[in-house]
């Protein structure tokens, strides 16, 4: 039986916060995927090089796809034939204005699953989930088709556990953040407009004379959509 996505979410946060513990099988299933796996006997910084190449892809756009319910007739007979609907993403190039290249598209309605963008290394065993889980969304830019898509995944249904949205650095939105969503993610360091206005985080942190005070301030620049 599938888990529900609470348990999903629960098993993800605990993967990012622990490692396995000695004398069980989870170690002794670590220790021997270090054995005898090709790229987990490399050095670490040769890993994380093979892990930018492959997890690097510049833009990773989320998209909606609402359920289809159409009416068809067949033999004489009326029935419904359902068209799945849910969140999908594309890739783009990092400097590709999302909004303005993908109006004329649609996502497939042929009852087909919705597309999805990159393949993740996290699936395949405790010690890739640890040393990748985080990078696609640090790596890249992040965008949603709509206000309305980026509010339901991030908000409303919790898509993201909490490192992983932390690990969100730049971001593609067609207004400014509301404060919630800006706060929510945490770890934001620039935010590009649709109109191409750029906002970038300073953060000056003050010393004891002034009560080790902490002050945002976001940096407005301009950029130029490809």
């Amino acid at each position: 039986m599938p888990m529900n996505k609470d348990r999903q979410r629960r098993i993800r946060n605990m993967l990012h916060r622990s490692l396995p513990k000695e004398d069980t099988p989870e170690f002794e299933l670590w220790e021997c995927n270090q054995r005898l796996s090709p790229l987990l006997r490399l050095p670490p910084e040769l890993r994380n090089r093979i892990y930018e190449l492959v997890l690097d892809v510049g833009q990773i756009h989320v998209c909606f796809k609402r359920w289809e319910h159409k009416a068809r007739i067949r033999n004489g007979q009326r029935y419904y034939e359902t068209s799945e609907g849910g969140f999908f993403c594309r890739i783009l190039e990092r400097d590709q204005n999302p909004w303005r290249e993908l109006k004329s598209r649609k996502p497939p309605s042929d009852g087909s699953p919705a597309p999805r963008g990159m393949t993740l290394l996290s699936p395949v065993c405790r010690q890739l989930y640890h040393e990748t889980a985080l990078l696609p969304f640090r790596l890249n830019a992040w965008s949603f088709d709509s206000l309305h898509t980026m509010d339901r995944y991030i908000m409303k249904e919790k898509r993201l556990p909490l490192p992983q949205r932390r690990a969100i650095r730049l971001l593609y939105t067609q207004t400014v953040l509301p404060t919630p969503v800006e706060k929510y993610l945490g770890g934001l360091e620039v935010i590009v407009l649709e109109s191409g206005l750029t906002m970038v985080k300073q953060v000056v942190e003050s010393g004891p004379e002034h009560g080790y005070r902490r002050v945002v301030s976001w940096d407005l620049h301009h950029t130029k959509w490809k």
